[in-house]
């Protein structure tokens, strides 16, 4: 396990902090320290071993989201693949219903994917999986509301997504986040994100957000390994 990420911040505003590990996987870690790991294929990336004030989200059961033996051991609260609540004094958890690819039906119990809305310092987070789906319902919609970071993919061949179908951005261009990050993504719809929105990246896989940090305009933060190539290729602003 690598050392634990803190949380910190300059103002009285909380804050939180945002671990970008590759493919979904993302791990916050609120005001009061604790830690929300989601779509975890790889736990020793962990800032930290999870303990039972912890909390595990899992979107879908394909093996870049999902280690069986992780999810089974896991000692803190869980939505596993399945709408619900998390109900916390630091944070407030949703788990609605949704599609991986545009066919699959959209229902409550093994659906393909999940869409996990977390409310927490002042912040709405919405992880959105692989979703694949050509359009958000009413009934998603209404339920997300107001989102601030949407953390969702731009391409994936398994969800019929890409620069050509613009799926990914028509799914964006319903829920208007003020920060995007990407998951699952190319270099193609990379392209075209910085075209339509503010676009900058992360030199590091940890950054720090709160309601005062957030772009003024709608905007994508590239994280993660590639992180560093979006911003040499598109000339984009690193993320302080």
């Amino acid at each position: 396990m690598c050392r634990p990420v803190g949380v910190t911040s300059s103002t009285s505003v909380p804050s939180i902090s945002l671990t970008y590990q590759e493919n979904a996987q993302v791990e916050l870690v609120t005001p009061t320290g604790r830690h929300i790991y989601i779509d975890v294929y790889n736990p020793a990336a962990l800032t930290k071993t999870p303990d039972a004030n912890d909390i595990l989200l899992t979107t879908h059961l394909h093996g870049d989201h999902y280690v069986p033996a992780f999810q089974a051991s896991f000692p803190g609260q869980q939505l596993f693949t399945q709408e619900g609540r998390i109900d916390l004094p630091d944070v407030s958890i949703t788990g609605i219903a949704s599609a991986h690819n545009s066919n699959d039906p959209i229902q409550a119990e093994k659906a393909t994917d999940y869409i996990y809305i977390i409310d927490v310092a002042g912040l709405r987070i919405a992880h959105f999986g692989d979703i694949g789906q050509d359009a958000l319902t009413d009934s998603q919609l209404a339920a997300l509301g107001t989102v601030d970071i949407a953390i969702t993919q731009t391409s994936n061949s398994y969800s019929n997504m890409n620069a050509s179908n613009l799926k990914g951005f028509n799914l964006l261009d319903q829920v208007k986040p003020r920060l995007i990050i990407p998951t699952h993504s190319d270099q193609a719809t990379i392209k075209i994100a910085v075209q339509r929105w503010k676009g900058y990246y992360s030199a590091t896989p940890t950054i720090t957000l709160s309601r005062d940090n957030l772009p003024a305009q709608e905007s994508i933060l590239c994280l993660g390994t590639l992180g560093p190539a979006y911003g040499s290729i598109f000339q984009l602003d690193q993320w302080k």
